[in-house]
């Protein structure tokens, strides 16, 4: 990745360009903060407002009078969202700056220009953020690069298995070889050359996006240059997204989490039977005498029940049948009065010539909704090409028939359709900072860096990854599972789980794909960066 050309001098330091809508929804919003938000409010107060600057966590500090907004410049256009970047970023200048530079002088004023860089970069990084295709980033380009690493493990750990074979990493390395992860850490020597290699490239990393983001006054200042580099490149990229992000172990249990938090809490078999019947009871449509012949009911025959059964079976699936139908019919006539979809292509000031051609050559019509690697990616992973090849077959030609035809073309009413049901879903900004919220709390609990986490034992990482896979089986559908794996036995699915959770199990390979995606992210929010053989 090469060095960034500095941005000219009409860049400079100003308040975020907020659209309108994003304003009226964020001022019409009633802020509703709960005794945590007002604790976290005063935290973040006396960490960056103080004045002289105190340590964040002195309770016996004065308390700040005023709003946090009037206090501290915005981040982004939403304030539930700044509440929880202001909070990592005090504990983040409390816990390695505030530390050590509180013993030098009690200036408070660095803290206040690290605060204002920082709000600048946001803010600079949001507009950028808008102006990015997040169908083709979310849903083509990043599925893209996994399916692509997954081929090459299970390239690799074939290739591994056979006599005289090399490595995992070795084959790994051959197919997808990165300078930053150059050479293979097999003894003392190699491992120093590649964690030097690792710390130059998180610092190249951060160094070309800075002078895009960072106000031309503030580049001459050498002190808050080194502190805002080091904050990302050492504390963010290397340590955190590299360092622990990358653990295999990390990966399965957030995965586990994940599956129990969206999971829903199904109520007990009694509780919905006694529920039932006392409804029934209330509303007068069942009487005591009636619950008497209720139990007896249940032993009729096996053929009556059977009958029963199956025609309740019939006349439910006969309604989703038609509810999904009309949902679908209903959705795709609105479709027609959906936006089209365009390929944004963000071209900045001053790039080159090279860059030009190479943005203006793109297509401007976005790929299908189906076309897009998201769909092979799922396969991988899930290994339908394997388990139901038929299966596979009928959906690509599908998939083809249905792009060739233009039922599904680019900018169709189905393709229209999925989009903004995606945006919907997937995209709402709602979600951000309840994902904030779970980030800060698990790596700064109670506002404070948390305890670093001892690496799990061989048996404790075993027993995550079979809990992951125990998860994974468990929030699958009886009849869709039985049906997949071919068999009702649990503990042959959670085998077969667990051989694909294999797939992530070496952290240094899981590191060549955060690498990889990391620099595919920073491509698209800074095309300034693309350069030919160099990403």
């Amino acid at each position: 990745m090469a060095h960034a050309a500095r941005p000219s001098p009409a860049h400079q330091r100003q308040p975020s360009r907020l659209p309108q809508q994003a304003d009226a929804l964020s001022s019409n919003a009633p802020e509703r903060r709960t005794a945590k938000d007002e604790a976290t409010v005063k935290f973040i107060k006396r960490a960056l407002c103080a004045k002289p600057a105190k340590p964040a966590q002195d309770e016996t500090a004065p308390e700040i009078d005023g709003n946090l907004e009037d206090l501290l410049p915005r981040l982004t256009s939403r304030a539930d969202v700044d509440l929880q970047l202001y909070t990592i970023l005090a504990v983040v200048l409390s816990q390695f700056v505030q530390s050590w530079y509180n013993r030098i002088t009690p200036d408070a004023d660095f803290v206040g220009e690290v605060v204002q860089i920082v709000a600048h970069c946001t803010r600079g990084l949001e507009e950028r953020l808008k102006l990015v295709d997040l169908d083709s980033l979310l849903l083509d380009e990043l599925p893209g690069l996994l399916d692509a690493h997954l081929q090459a493990v299970d390239v690799a750990m074939r290739s591994s298995k056979v006599p005289y074979g090399n490595s995992i990493a070795a084959v790994y390395q051959t197919l997808r070889p990165h300078n930053a992860l150059l050479p293979l850490p097999v003894d003392e020597a190699s491992i120093l050359s590649q964690h030097n290699n690792e710390v130059d490239w998180s610092q190249l990393f951060v160094d070309s996006i800075l002078p895009l983001l960072l106000p031309p006054e503030d580049l001459v200042n050498p002190c808050l240059d080194v502190v805002v580099a080091e904050i990302f490149s050492g504390i963010i990229v290397r340590n955190a997204v590299m360092g622990r992000a990358c653990q295999p172990w990390l990966l399965w249990e957030g995965c586990t989490k994940a599956i129990y938090a969206l999971k829903p809490k199904p109520p007990s078999e009694a509780e919905s039977v006694s529920s039932s019947l006392s409804k029934l009871e209330q509303s007068g449509l069942l009487s005591s005498s009636q619950s008497e012949r209720h139990d007896t009911s249940r032993q009729r025959s096996h053929i009556v029940q059977a009958m029963i059964s199956a025609t309740w079976a019939t006349l439910r699936y006969t309604v989703l049948s038609w509810t999904l139908l009309r949902v679908f019919l209903l959705a795709l006539m609105q479709a027609s009065s959906l936006p089209l979809r365009s390929r944004r292509v963000m071209q900045a000031k001053g790039s080159s010539e090279k860059l030009v051609k190479t943005a203006a050559g793109l297509d401007s019509v976005p790929r299908p909704m189906v076309g897009m690697k998201i769909w092979c990616c799922i396969g991988r992973l899930t290994s339908l090409r394997k388990r139901m090849p038929w299966l596979t077959g009928c959906l690509s030609l599908a998939q083809h028939l249905s792009i060739a035809t233009g039922i599904c073309g680019s900018n169709s009413a189905i393709d229209r359709m999925m989009s903004a049901h995606m945006h919907e879903r997937l995209l709402r900004p709602a979600l951000l900072p309840h994902i904030l919220q779970a980030i800060r709390s698990a790596v700064f609990p109670g506002n404070v860096l948390g305890p670093a986490r001892q690496a799990p034992s061989q048996a404790e990482t075993l027993e995550i990854k079979r809990e992951c896979a125990r998860a994974i089986v468990d929030m699958l559908p009886h009849t869709a599972r039985t049906l997949y794996f071919a068999t009702q036995d649990t503990a042959l699915m959670q085998a077969d789980i667990e051989s694909t959770l294999d797939l992530f199990a070496d952290a240094y390979l899981n590191k060549n794909l955060i690498v990889a995606a990391l620099e595919l992210l920073v491509v698209r929010l800074f095309p300034e960066t693309a350069e030919t053989g160099e990403s």
